[in-house]
């Protein structure tokens, strides 16, 4: 809501105001209001603003860019909360949107209680190579592996850790980019080509550019932890690969296996089954209409909408946790975005991603009927 306004609010000013309307001992209705003095919008327009694809005219997907979706997965996200949103608004002169949730209080105690190391995430067991050669990263590292109760071999550079993978196998490779004689980008590229090590590679970087992430991916790294390390991000990223890698080492036939996860939304659903539902109803809804966006952009041989449709989809994929694809939607993104490439190498990336997404969209229905 406040990016809506900031899109759309040239001059004057945008205020965000949260007031606590009701409370009782055990909950407590919270009201969210932002204000601008943007460009606003007409009477009829607000009476549709919730419908999908709507946008007041073409001028503004033209100047402002964007799908017309925003509102309706909006709506839909804080009627999962069980709230209220309210818009008013005046064409020229701003406009003024209101969220009411009610939310249960906390104090110190639960926080403390519930603390980010849920019980769930365990990677108790798990064979960790770390490949660092810096001595206070290694210590840090090794500190967090340790009470994670992980199993740590460390290696000083590439060269070091090649000669380890030859003897030994990991659960997961943690891996430095820069570092003597062998960098992390070359080591990977050897195990991955050479050794044909399929184990997942997380680099450790300091540098978190769309660039080096990229580098990172085409060298055929998973995915990246940036330094120094964040203990909540650390367990979480080598949970979900230590998890992937296991499920993917099964032997279950392709037109069964789930494509798929739904651990980190049962998670946060605390067993409300309903919201699990909706949940899923609203990332089957984005992907369907998604999809012929993305076609139509592919047509018009417009980069910026397909790196744009691309950003708005990934996150739902990561939710959903469609590990298969989410480097390639990544990858497809940022070759968007850069313009470097020709439609049909693009459009081959699309494919692969469409054909995921739709074998997807039908196991969850099946989930949820």
């Amino acid at each position: 809501m406040i990016g809506n306004s900031l899109k759309f609010t040239n001059e004057g000013q945008i205020y965000v105001e949260s007031k606590v309307l009701k409370s009782s001992p055990n909950q407590q209705t919270i009201s969210i209001s932002i204000t601008d003095t943007g460009i606003g919008m007409s009477e009829e327009y607000v009476r549709d603003i919730f419908k999908k694809f709507n946008q007041e005219d073409s001028s503004i997907s033209r100047k402002y860019g964007g799908t017309g979706l925003g509102m309706s997965i909006t709506r839909e996200l804080i009627h999962l909360m069980k709230g209220e949103i309210n818009v008013k608004s005046e064409k020229n002169a701003g406009t003024c949107i209101a969220i009411t949730l009610l939310l249960d209080r906390g104090n110190e105690e639960d926080l403390e209680k519930n603390d980010w190391q849920n019980e769930h995430l365990s990677i108790a067991g798990t064979r960790v190579l770390l490949v660092e050669d810096n001595a206070l990263n290694q210590l840090v590292a090794e500190k967090s592996l340790k009470h994670f109760k992980c199993s740590i071999a460390k290696a000083e550079n590439g060269k070091i850790a090649l000669e380890m993978l030859r003897r030994e196998k990991f659960d997961i490779i943690l891996m430095d980019m820069q570092m003597p004689e062998m960098d992390g980008i070359e080591a990977t590229k050897i195990l991955r080509k050479e050794l044909a090590i399929k184990t997942p590679v997380i680099a450790l970087t300091a540098n978190a550019f769309k660039t080096e992430i990229d580098h990172c991916i085409n060298a055929g790294m998973n995915d990246y932890i940036t330094k120094p390390f964040n203990e909540e991000n650390l367990l979480n990223t080598i949970y979900k690969y230590v998890k992937i890698h296991e499920k993917t080492a099964k032997t279950v036939s392709d037109t069964h296996e789930r494509l798929y996860n739904l651990k980190s939304i049962q998670t946060l659903s605390r067993g409300d089954k309903e919201f699990m539902r909706k949940m899923i109803s609203v990332f089957i809804v984005q992907t369907e209409t998604t999809i012929p966006l993305v076609e139509k952009a592919f047509q018009e041989k417009n980069y910026s909408e397909i790196a744009k449709l691309m950003n708005k989809i990934r996150p739902g994929i990561q939710s959903i946790e469609i590990t298969s694809i989410v480097n390639i939607v990544k990858q497809l993104e940022v070759l968007a975005m850069e313009q470097n490439k020709k439609f049909p190498e693009l459009y081959s990336l699309f494919e692969k991603i469409k054909k995921t997404l739709e074998k997807v969209v039908i196991q969850l229905k099946s989930e949820i009927q």
